[in-house]
């Protein structure tokens, strides 16, 4: 019985990780809200979840090269944009501000977003890092 149980305990995690296709409905309500205001219009290509045992993430991919990752309460993580128009309405206003007079013409590719704040892509390789409270503290080229 207890040697069942083991097994049992050491096959748990490989039965609960690994991507999933999933229907935009089983995303959290914030992640569906997300896409609804800085994606409307655009067409999903595929939706995912990662039951990545403790961590649960999704990620939303679009026709034209976007791609969003949300954690398990659909607060976007990160967002990529390849070939299109990033959203800039999902950054802090001293984000944008910043961008805007000191990159006005390198538009943003990537955004990620954690606990401690964002780091911000440039299409031009730039890397900016930002605090939680949105002032730059990195320059890496």
């Amino acid at each position: 019985m207890l040697l069942s149980g083991l097994l049992l305990v050491a096959a748990l995690p490989a039965c609960a990780s690994g991507d999933r296709p999933v229907e935009l409905s089983e995303l959290p309500a914030a992640a569906r809200q997300f896409i609804d205001t800085h994606f409307a219009g655009a067409k999903v290509a595929f939706a995912s979840v990662d039951n990545d045992w403790p961590d649960k993430d999704y990620t939303v991919g679009f026709t034209e090269g976007q791609k969003v990752e949300f954690d398990r309460r659909g607060e976007w993580k990160e967002i990529e944009t390849k070939r299109s128009a990033f959203p800039m309405g999902v950054l802090p206003q001293s984000i944008r501000t910043y961008l805007r007079q000191n990159h006005p013409d390198t538009p943003v590719s990537k955004i990620d977003r954690d606990r401690r704040g964002y780091e911000v892509e440039l299409r031009n390789g730039l890397d900016l890092d930002f605090d939680r409270n949105g002032r730059l503290v990195r320059i890496d080229d």
